[in-house]
């Protein structure tokens, strides 16, 4: 097969977190989000300290996000499918090495919030759709190396990595936001 074209990628990316994404219901994130909202709202005492769990939680989560493009990268340059121990492995120890970095990480996001007007507003509004599509990224990363689907995504092996980088990326966050519209925070 030769190379494909970036809306060949495009495309199949589109058509594939579809299927992933299919049984998603609007409900059902909204209620996950919200519960998630609500355990970091009893996890701290006050608004400072939910702030701040909260500027953790996005920095993590952003950082995750490259994370996962770093590992979906190796595997389109290896053109090889890795066993999904090995990706469980890498992503775990992706994060063991953000939790390590968190406390240089949050000064970095501090710095990068720190001049908005509502900040907790703003790092709500930030967090929602990076948990979510790192969520659709993850899931299509373990779909991409499952064994029953390495004949139809071996084909990605002829696409230039970026463009599949790329595209999951934004697709990713497309459907992270249609899904998350209308949400309403506490």
């Amino acid at each position: 097969m030769e190379q494909w074209t970036n809306d060949t990628v495009n495309r199949t990316v589109m058509a594939l977190v579809q299927q992933l994404t299919k049984d998603w219901t609007k409900t059902k994130v909204h209620s996950e989000i919200l519960e998630i909202f609500m355990k970091m709202r009893m996890e701290t005492k006050t608004e400072e300290e939910y702030v701040s769990l909260l500027l953790t939680n996005v920095a993590f989560a952003t950082e995750s996000s490259f994370a996962l493009n770093k590992i979906f990268e190796l595997i389109l340059l290896n053109k090889q499918f890795p066993p999904a121990e090995a990706v469980q492995a890498w992503v775990t120890d992706a994060h063991e090495k953000i939790e390590q970095q968190l406390p240089t990480l949050r000064d970095m996001y501090q710095k990068h919030f720190s001049g908005e007007e509502n900040m907790k507003r703003k790092l709500e509004i930030s967090y929602c759709p990076v948990l979510l599509s790192n969520r659709i990224k993850t899931d299509f990363i373990f779909a991409f190396i499952h064994e029953q689907n390495q004949p139809m995504m071996k084909d990605f092996f002829h696409a230039d990595p970026k463009a599949v980088l790329e595209a999951l990326h934004h697709i990713s966050g497309f459907f992270a936001s249609m899904i998350l519209e209308g949400i309403e925070l506490i």
